[in-house]
């Protein structure tokens, strides 16, 4: 009997793969100090499947000091880097003393850059094996069926180019990021004595580039008065509104002229238009797209749906979440995929309706991936409850795989013309001729449809009221978290799996204010300083130039030697440039900071002394948040008011209409709300108090109702 250690990525996976590969479907789960492991037999063999917990292994200096340049790494275990990651030292030892004993290793965790390197470095540094003699199974669904024929058909050998691509990428962020990072961090503790992180990164850089630069124009923006005419009339005792043909009048003078003639006339209709428009699917998933989807109609914000995705990935009910493929193979077997599904109450009918129309033709999209395919339901049943956000994730899933074999929807513009003399306004309809793939997408799809009331050629109407409205031209949108996501895919920044970390990063580090990713004043001292003295570090073009390497690393044209040994040369560079000039860096980005802080915790003057200014104060014991006067840590002051101890907090440039004290913004997750610091005393915040407290105990009533049930 051989003895065949199975690495996997994580508990769950461990547990579905020894599930799978025991020929009893009964692996027995070992547990050893603070570990566990998965002991099944299949055939002749006897498998020990472990987890590796995603990283057990990080890179660290390995020269001391935090000073900089630090070009030296190594590899080490992660509870040396990580202090709360204490739950992977057992991991470890267990696999060291479980690997002295194996004869085969296989490497069974996700196949993807950050997977293979996961099993690269438990297998060197935890296993002590040689990887060059390791075997690869290779997966897109934790289904039972899939498993087998992966353990089955194994490759006889890793996937080294995404091993090497996986490293270099990991060296190159782990120098950059941590490198400029004390850059900045430095110099604000060289000029004032603080110590107060200031990060940036290879992509974090650029990113705040888009946001600083979307922000100037908006900032800059200057609207232009513009003027619309807005016409109705009546028609078998309905009111009809009207569209002038030319959506927008320059000035007001020819929108008052094209008033005079309208108003009060008679506009005959012309002609009645109809022209039918066939409409395919949308292509299957790839992430990008899902988390487009999940922000557009849940508000999940991308790192939330990834998070989400691979709960349900992990659940073996949706396919391997982080792929850019827009395509299903030819190999998939969508007849039992489709059967699994229609055992579903929410989806028997739907899957009927595909079975019967004979069409198992999915339609495709452009984008492919090497690894794995479009996002896709495995047709398995869930193991568990579903939470609510699982479940509204799945269910777009869900119906995005069955709308890929509905007809195409047929819609029908309408326009009637109705002319007055040289004048021409417009009446326009929408009708769906044919739903057919819209009836599987259902609420995830818009008809906007519009019914053309019962008129024909030649009739006529007594246009009025005919009025102008002046309007102005708007500054451009300030990106959301999927907006900002597209932007760095298209840009080829980062890559699927670190996009909506990075995303994340920017409002976490205090960059931006709010969802609509508002630039702070920290983000824009941040952003000025670096533009000033070192526009390099925001420039798309070394991280794209930097992504490009590592993807001719995966395509064997280069390796990762020489590409680590060009970006150290690269960095080394911008640091000496940086040294020069560290005093001024400093200097900017220290006052960047005080206006930060000053706009953070400043909420305008203490009505009681009249001497100190009202601050945001944490309490040393509690750890809770509240108002207090600056003289109140010198006794001299003791005026406090509450906070809402959740969410961020902006003062407003206004005073309360009710009390007279000080306005601020709160936002919480994607909800957003003004009140005073005087919220719980003030008589005009009664209402919003009491509306707040229903919202409470609506939640806590309904976790009581559902434990009864």
């Amino acid at each position: 009997m051989s003895r065949v250690m199975v690495i996997t990525e994580k508990p769950t996976a461990a547990k579905r793969i020894a599930h799978a590969l025991d020929d009893n479907k009964t692996p027995m789960e070992v547990k050893k100090r603070g570990a566990s492991y998965y002991d099944c037999k299949r055939g002749t063999d006897e498998l020990i499947v472990v987890y590796a917990l995603g990283h057990l292994f990080e890179l660290k200096q390995t020269v001391k000091g935090w000073t900089y340049p630090r070009m030296e790494t190594s590899w080490v275990p992660k509870y040396e880097v990580e202090k709360k990651a204490t739950q992977t030292k057992p991991i470890i030892n267990l696999i060291k003393r479980l690997a002295k004993d194996v004869d085969t290793f296989v490497v069974a965790t996700d196949h993807d850059i950050e997977g293979s390197l996961i099993g690269y470095l438990t297998l060197k540094y935890a296993c002590k094996a040689d990887p060059m003699v390791a075997r690869r199974m290779l997966f897109s669904t934790l289904t039972d069926s899939e498993i087998q024929n992966a353990f089955d058909n194994m490759s006889g050998t890793l996937d080294f180019p995404m091993i090497e691509a996986g490293q270099v990428r990991h060296e190159i962020d782990w120098l950059y990021g941590i490198n400029l990072t004390r850059v900045l961090t430095l110099a604000v503790k060289n000029t004032a004595g603080w110590f107060k992180i200031v990060s940036t990164g290879r992509v974090q850089g650029p990113t705040l580039s888009y946001i600083a630069e979307r922000e100037q124009e908006v900032n800059l923006f200057v609207p232009y008065p513009f003027w619309i005419i807005q016409a109705k009339t009546v028609h078998n005792d309905m009111e009809i509104e009207l569209e002038y043909s030319k959506k927008r009048i320059d000035t007001k003078n020819d929108a008052e002229n094209i008033v005079k003639d309208l108003d009060g006339k008679t506009a005959h209709v012309d002609s009645i238009n109809s022209r039918t428009t066939a409409q395919q699917p949308h292509p299957p998933f790839n992430l990008s797209t899902l988390q487009s989807e999940a922000y557009r109609h849940f508000g999940f914000k991308p790192s939330r749906t990834l998070a989400v995705a691979q709960s349900l990935y992990l659940d073996a009910i949706i396919s391997y979440p982080r792929t850019s493929s827009e395509k299903l193979p030819q190999t998939l077997d969508l007849k039992e995929i489709l059967k699994g599904l229609g055992k579903m109450k929410n989806y028997s009918s739907m899957v009927k309706q595909v079975v019967q129309a004979g069409n198992l033709i999915p339609v495709q999209g452009k984008k492919s991936d090497p690894a794995h395919p479009a996002i896709h339901p495995t047709g398995s049943k869930p193991t568990k409850q579903l939470t609510p956000t699982e479940k509204k994730l799945y269910d777009l899933i869900v119906r995005r795989f069955l709308s890929l074999f509905g007809e195409s929807a047929v819609k029908e513009h309408l326009r009637a013309d109705i002319k007055h003399e040289d004048y021409l306004l417009y009446l326009r309809g929408l009708r769906i001729l044919k739903h057919g793939w819209m009836e599987f997408y259902g609420p995830y799809t818009k008809t906007n449809e519009k019914e053309l009331p019962d008129i024909s050629e030649g009739d006529s109407f007594l246009l009025s009221p005919v009025n102008d409205e002046e309007r102005y031209t708007q500054p451009p949108s300030r990106f959301n978290p999927s907006s900002l996501l597209k932007l760095l895919e298209r840009e080829n920044l980062g890559t699927k799996a670190t996009r909506a970390r990075i995303v994340d990063s920017i409002k976490s580090r205090g960059y931006t204010l709010n969802d609509k990713f508002e630039l702070s004043t920290l983000g824009y001292a941040l952003f000025e300083t670096l533009e000033k003295y070192m526009p390099d570090i925001l420039s798309p073009e070394l991280t794209r130039h930097l992504e490009k390497e590592m993807n001719d690393i995966l395509q064997e044209r280069t390796n990762r030697v020489d590409v680590l040994s060009r970006a150290k040369g690269d960095l080394l560079e911008l640091l000496e440039n940086f040294k020069l000039q560290e005093g001024k860096i400093g200097n900017e980005l220290v006052t960047g900071l005080q206006r930060y802080w000053k706009s953070k915790e400043e909420l305008g003057e203490c009505p009681k002394c009249r001497e100190g200014t009202l601050r945001v104060i944490r309490s040393s014991k509690t750890g809770k948040r509240f108002v207090g006067c600056s003289n109140y840590s010198k006794s001299k002051c003791d005026q406090t008011f509450p906070l809402p101890q959740k969410g961020d907090l902006s003062p407003l440039d206004m005073t309360c209409p009710h009390c007279g004290y000080q306005m601020f913004q709160v936002v919480s997750g994607r909800r957003k709300w003004e009140t005073c610091i005087n919220w719980t005393e003030c008589p005009g915040r009664k209402d919003e108090l009491k509306a707040l407290e229903e919202q409470r105990k609506k939640r806590t009533e309904k976790p009581q109702k559902e434990n009864k049930k």
